[in-house]
């Protein structure tokens, strides 16, 4: 039986409302169609560093997000990414998910950057193994700082969008990305977004890794401006059209510049951890690269990215073998389609 869930995927400078709708099998995303798709502007000052600032004025924009979506659905899930939420491997005694998840504070009290009684957690099973007193869970831990999640809960409240889950962007962005082909072997995904950068390791179809970076494609932006001086050019405009492109002209090296030395680090903050995951996994090192998010489209930073770490890169699609209601405006996205990673991704999560 097929079912639509809707998700709000909460940007920095984009609000994205998806409804998605899932047919049931082995894997609900397989055949799963993209039903309803908006998004809107986040004003500048509304989200800083991932927090809410202004709760009322983003909660205008899911609202009119919402209902330019024209979703169906009563409920929505909603996507946190934040630097600080925590997420981890760990291993843990095999029994179902609810012990599992009750047990967790016990399991890794000792382990996390803040107090089990601050943090929201959850687990997300990846495989079954024996291990030396019996069956064991290898998983993925999530905790967020409880006032990261009651943030956005509280900012929500005055869009009228009745909350049904809360997700982590880096598993919606695994869910999107992670289908047919690129389920094989051992795939990074890197998602560059205006404020943040999140890095996902897939190994054979599951999660194993996840990273977000207080870095993203508006440091691009900034740099831009600085170079400039106050001078009136659309900086934005200029990092897709000229970005880190070794082959651009004379004249826009001023451009070049800038925006190579902003995303530097960032570049070298993922080959680094691209590097501590191989030498942690012998033998499984990422064979490919996928970008996605806004970030993707810089000019040269993917060629950027495959120098850096040695992988061919490619951009990814999240509505590959997807299917489309021609209610969905597509020329809102086309040519654009990796922004709608997180989105669909966290529409495609079910319980």
């Amino acid at each position: 039986m097929a079912t639509k869930h809707v998700a709000i995927d909460v940007g920095e400078t984009a609000i994205r409302v998806a409804q998605v709708e899932m047919k049931g099998g082995n894997d609900p995303r397989d055949g799963a169609s993209l039903t309803a798709f908006a998004e809107r502007p986040v004003p500048a000052g509304v989200i800083r560093a991932g927090e809410i600032e202004e709760p009322g004025a983003f909660a205008a924009v899911v609202k009119q997000a919402v209902a330019a979506a024209k979703v169906s659905a009563k409920s929505a899930s909603v996507s946190v990414g934040h630097p600080s939420v925590v997420i981890r491997e760990v291993d843990v005694p095999s029994q179902s998910l609810d012990k599992v998840r009750k047990s967790l504070a016990f399991h890794v009290r000792d382990s996390l950057p803040m107090a089990v009684d601050d943090a929201l957690m959850d687990f997300y099973p990846t495989a079954e193994f024996e291990g030396e007193q019996g069956k064991m869970l290898k998983g993925m831990l999530v905790a967020a700082p409880r006032e990261v999640v009651r943030g956005v809960i509280t900012a929500l409240d005055g869009s009228g969008v009745h909350l049904s889950r809360v997700d982590h962007t880096a598993f919606a962005l695994w869910r999107s990305v992670c289908r047919g082909e690129l389920a094989q072997g051992t795939v990074a995904i890197v998602d560059v977004g205006a404020a943040t950068t999140t890095i996902v390791v897939s190994q054979q179809g599951a999660p194993r890794l996840v990273r977000v970076l207080a870095q993203g494609g508006a440091d691009a932006t900034k740099a831009i401006r600085t170079s400039y001086k106050g001078s009136s050019v659309d900086a934005e405009q200029l990092k897709f059209q000229i970005g880190m492109n070794p082959q651009a002209p004379v004249d826009h090296r001023q451009v070049v510049d800038a925006v190579s030395h902003a995303m530097g680090p960032l570049i070298e903050s993922i080959r680094n951890t691209l590097v501590y995951f191989a030498s942690s996994n012998p033998g499984a090192a990422a064979q490919r690269l996928v970008l996605t998010g806004g970030g993707a489209y810089l000019n040269g930073f993917g060629q950027a990215i495959s120098s850096a770490t040695r992988l061919p890169v490619m951009i990814g699609d999240p509505l590959a073998g997807m299917g489309q209601s021609k209610k969905v405006d597509v020329s809102g996205f086309r040519g654009r389609e990796a922004v709608l990673a997180t989105v669909v991704g966290l529409a495609m999560g079910v319980e």
